[in-house]
């Protein structure tokens, strides 16, 4: 079966003679189109018109037949096969020599037909103009996501060049978005060839201003980052213009309420798998001994696709701004605050190869991070798609970040590289796995028949929570050979390496990294360094609250002391000049003066009395070595209270109006 080849001339052979009676979202972009399109089909699906709904992304996350969907649920497996199997027949009889990716678009735009679908939301596999996808002429509206840099060799190696391929989606008399987060010249490309065929250039203004003060936007607002912002944005509008093409109502009331519940964390993850989830992983993260059952136990891990130096700018704001800055901890008391660099982040990688590794880690990377470089298995229906070298990748880290600590696992197993993160994270600090979709695939299949609620407890799940802990074992035991105990993290509840398929006398998968020990003891040095300075940094900004606090009860218990002195002296004042009012105006204002200056020397007193009480508190905060810390932090920029996003255009605020980074275009570029 042939490789990427692009153009129509085999999907054209693959569905001649087939017509399409359903209308569809066609969704263009290097970044953020799936979002989009998962966002639009989860509105379309939440409408109660009965309408039967589609949609096509790639690529597939677990299973080949997930990325075809209807009603926003995976086409059955059964009606996939079918389908496919007729259209590799005929590739095979009439030898079109169509590529896995032209199957199955044939296959999902026939379900469509048959399903009776009459809205499908289509996303383009790449590019736009030669892309299978691009044999649809049904189009209701089309979207432009954010464009960048990505597959240069079919595309082309500038953003305007990238930018014409994705706006051949456009079709005349056919209404067109594009994302506010593009580049000036790529909407003007793409405004240019618009106007040439005649294509309709919308915005947002089909909302109402209300629409963005309704507690529907509002709160997805304050849940989404802004580039979510807009792509959601995008995906209502487009679902709105759909509809009016489909002569159907979507009124921006019942809108609000949907993306109410879109934008939730818990539905944003379920919606949107592969793209800032978060998820808790039992088998790895999961309580030991079955304990605490109740719930899932254990850490959250972040899990995100972004496979190209634009997705890694929007990942690095996301963990910057929030997983580097939580304060971890469940009660008030026992609450901590991040270092004042934030906390260190371990990150489990893998990269399709040739992508430009080098540009992408230094946009992720942090000094003192650490990294964790594996591997993806085949990739159904893609056998050119192959993973970079595992030490490869991280010898490009290490020339990045050469603070960072760093270990290969040169053999795929998604799960066994997050056992050996378990040990090497810091204990409050975050894991994210990111670099390449194909890797989410194979941690969802991993885990996929592990996320069971007993899995912990349930006598089936035994013998592989057995080959868990083993494997948890294996790692431990070689993280502290390589970098011995830097975080001081509890062991597993037996130490002793049994005999199984993950022991080092039985598995392949233990040779580990090429470093030698004299190449890894500077960085495991500077990381130590690091860590011994951020836990001084943390010691210090809780010593200055607790010092803060405690003057702060000080003057609260002084402030009404010296309000009834004050009251006392006034009282006085009031009834002397009662019974003196015959004395002459000279004499009155002496008086005055004098119980003004008694005034005055009572509250030098009080001042005196707070500031012996302050210096009294400060000798039991204040010792040697606290007041060495202090000059430190002295010498420093004081700690920032708050962090700001900066966005494709700027820092991003939030308004009760139209926000200013989802305006779309009301004017031409």
């Amino acid at each position: 079966m042939a490789k990427i080849q692009p153009g129509l001339e085999r999907i054209s052979q693959l569905l001649r003679g087939v017509h399409f009676p359903w209308q569809s979202i066609h969704v263009a972009g290097t970044n953020g189109k799936g979002t989009i399109c998962h966002y639009a089909s989860s509105l379309i699906s939440k409408k109660k018109s009965k309408l039967t709904s589609g949609a096509f992304t790639s690529p597939h996350l677990i299973d080949r037949w997930d990325c075809i969907k209807i009603n926003n649920n995976p086409v059955d497996e059964s009606i996939f096969r079918k389908i496919e199997q007729h259209y590799l027949d005929l590739n095979l009889k009439e030898g079109i020599n169509a590529s896995p990716f032209e199957i199955l678009t044939a296959t999902a735009f026939t379900i469509f037909n048959e399903e009776r679908v009459r809205l499908a939301v289509v996303e383009v596999g790449m590019g736009g103009k030669l892309d299978a996808t691009n044999i649809l002429n049904n189009q209701a509206v089309c979207v432009i996501a954010k464009i960048a840099r990505d597959h240069e060799g079919f595309l082309g190696n500038t953003l305007n060049d990238i930018a014409l391929h994705k706006a051949g989606i456009l079709r005349k008399n056919v209404p067109y978005l594009i994302s506010p987060q593009n580049e000036t010249n790529v909407k003007h490309v793409i405004t240019e060839y618009g106007d040439q065929i005649g294509a309709i250039k919308t915005d947002n203004t089909v909302l109402p201003r209300s629409f963005y003060t309704s507690p529907g936007w509002q709160h997805a607002s304050n849940q989404l980052r802004s580039m979510q912002q807009t792509n959601l944005l995008l995906a209502a509008v487009a679902t709105i213009k759909a509809y009016e093409s489909l002569t159907l109502r979507f009124t921006p009331t019942a809108l609000t309420e949907d993306l109410y519940k879109i934008s939730s964390p818990v539905n944003h993850s379920a919606l949107n798998p592969g793209r800032l989830e978060e998820i808790k992983v039992q088998p790895v993260f999961g309580d030991p001994n079955g304990i605490n059952t109740s719930k899932i136990k254990g850490r959250r891990i972040m899990v995100d696709g972004a496979h190209n130096p634009d997705a890694a700018k929007f990942l690095a704001d996301h963990v910057n701004s929030v997983q580097r800055r939580k304060k971890r901890g469940e009660k008030r008391k026992t609450v901590i605050k991040p270092p004042r660099n934030g906390w260190r982040v371990t990150w489990v990688l893998a990269m399709t190869e040739g992508k430009d590794a080098e540009q992408y880690l230094s946009i992720l990377l942090q000094p003192g991070d650490s990294v964790i470089t594996t591997t993806f298995g085949p990739v159904d229906g893609m056998p050119w798609v192959k993973p970079m070298d595992p030490k490869k990748l991280l010898k490009i880290a290490q020339a990045v970040h050469p603070a960072i600590t760093g270990m290969a696992m040169p053999r795929d197993g998604v799960l066994r590289a997050l056992c050996a993160a378990k040990f090497l994270a810091d204990p409050q600090g975050s894991i994210v796995l990111t670099g390449s979709l194909y890797l989410v695939g194979d941690f969802h299949r991993e885990l996929r028949p592990r996320r069971a609620q007993d899995y912990m407890t349930a006598p089936e799940y035994e013998e592989d929570r057995k080959r868990f802990k083993a494997m948890l074992q294996t790692e431990e035991k070689r993280v502290r050979a390589l970098f011995g105990n830097p975080h001081a993290q509890p062991s597993t509840q037996d130490s002793t390496i049994e005999e199984s398929p993950f022991t080092p006398n039985t598995s392949p998968d233990l040779e580990q990294v090429d470093v030698d020990s004299e190449e890894q003891d500077p960085r495991q040095l500077e990381r130590e360094r690091w860590s011994n300075m951020q836990a001084e940094l943390a010691t210090i900004d809780n010593t200055l609250d607790a010092i803060a606090e405690e003057e702060l009860n000080v003057l609260k218990k002084w402030a009404p002391q010296k309000d009834e002195s004050r009251k006392e002296e006034e009282e006085k004042e009031k009834n002397g000049v009662e019974e003196k009012e015959t004395s002459d105006e000279d004499e009155e204002h002496g008086k005055e003066q004098n119980e003004s200056n008694e005034i005055e020397e009572t509250d030098e007193q009080d001042m005196l009395t707070i500031q012996n009480e302050q210096a009294k508190q400060a000798e039991s905060f204040h010792s040697p070595e606290m007041l060495e810390g202090l000059t430190m932090l002295d010498e420093k920029e004081p700690p920032k209270t708050h962090t700001t996003h900066e966005g494709d255009q700027g820092p991003v605020t939030r308004h009760q109006g139209l926000p200013e980074q989802l305006k779309m275009g009301n004017e031409r570029t």
